[in-house]
């Protein structure tokens, strides 16, 4: 947990700042605009059928966002723990970077889960050949993909730290 003097509350909070607008922007507007061009040449969307279906977007996203954005956190939180940069305590079992790829590689695996049993509720929950549109069908990849940057985010930080 950082130090409660005043300078280093600011450090933590300006690194806290940057890097969410950091991994949130790229991925809402990538992973927003991209869908939205090889959907929108298509007349319909659908979740599983068709060459481009939006569960090819979304099973992607979904298992490497986690996995980078927890291995990303972790590389520069520690480096900056190392630099002396933020005062705080370390949990010692993410000194290693076994520990580290084990951890992206368990918020990979469980949002993957989620996801694909999410995904296949949705599936048998409509109708065969249901037309879930372009607008919808992107809002939701760059919403999913907005949450991911900000959980993923805190995730991994809130692991790393240990909590007095």
């Amino acid at each position: 947990m950082p130090d409660f003097t005043e300078n280093n509350r600011i450090r933590w909070r300006k690194f806290v700042r940057k890097n969410l607008l950091l991994y949130f922007v790229p991925n809402v507007l990538l992973n927003t605009v991209i869908p939205y061009f090889v959907l929108s040449a298509q007349p319909y969307v659908y979740l599983f059928n068709g060459e481009q279906n939006l569960a090819r977007f979304l099973l992607p996203m979904s298992l490497l966002l986690p996995f980078l954005i927890t291995i990303d956190v972790l590389k520069k939180v520690r480096a900056l723990k190392n630099d002396d940069a933020f005062h705080f305590v370390m949990n010692k079992e993410f000194e290693e970077k076994r520990k580290m790829f084990k951890l992206a590689g368990l918020h990979s695996f469980y949002t993957i889960l989620i996801v694909s049993i999410t995904l296949f509720i949705i599936h048998i929950s409509f109708p065969a050949h249901f037309d879930f549109g372009v607008t919808a069908s992107v809002a939701s990849s760059g919403i999913l993909a907005g949450f991911y940057s900000i959980a993923f985010f805190f995730l991994s930080i809130r692991k790393i730290r240990v909590v007095n």
